[in-house]
């Protein structure tokens, strides 16, 4: 009979050895597990920052682009008010010279006579040339 004892506590010892392993074995598994979603979260979470930098960079380049188009095409504006105002100055100028002859010229034919002033008659200017009006064709 005690030999039967034997081969009883010998299956219970092999019993307890197999579910121990096989308990190990799980857990060995589930930690595995466990660290494997871990370093996926990890490396999730570094990705989506890398894209975030990515995407902040961009929109600061964006940015400093649109800035930058600002400031050329605020020069191009500059630089067509300026020959706007060139092209405006000088036919005001040549105008005003014109009205300044004027001016002189009409000022000059006023003379004072006995206290009085009087205008003198300008010069008569000859009279242009007319050409002919050509027929409709």
């Amino acid at each position: 009979m005690a030999r039967r004892n034997d081969n009883n506590s010998r299956s219970d010892s092999k019993a307890a050895y197999i579910v121990s392993s096989t308990i190990d074995a799980a857990e060995a598994l589930s930690v595995g597990v466990l660290r494997l979603t871990e370093r996926t979260l990890l490396e999730a979470l570094h990705t989506v920052e890398d894209v975030g930098s990515e995407l902040g960079s961009t929109v600061v380049r964006a940015a400093r682009g649109s800035i930058k188009a600002a400031e050329v095409i605020g020069g191009d504006l500059v630089e067509v008010g300026r020959g706007v105002s060139r092209g405006l100055v000088q036919p005001a100028r040549e105008v005003g010279d014109g009205v300044a002859r004027l001016a002189t010229g009409l000022w000059s034919n006023v003379t004072e006579v006995a206290g009085r002033a009087t205008a003198r008659k300008a010069t008569a200017k000859a009279a242009g040339r007319r050409s002919r009006k050509r027929a409709a064709a």
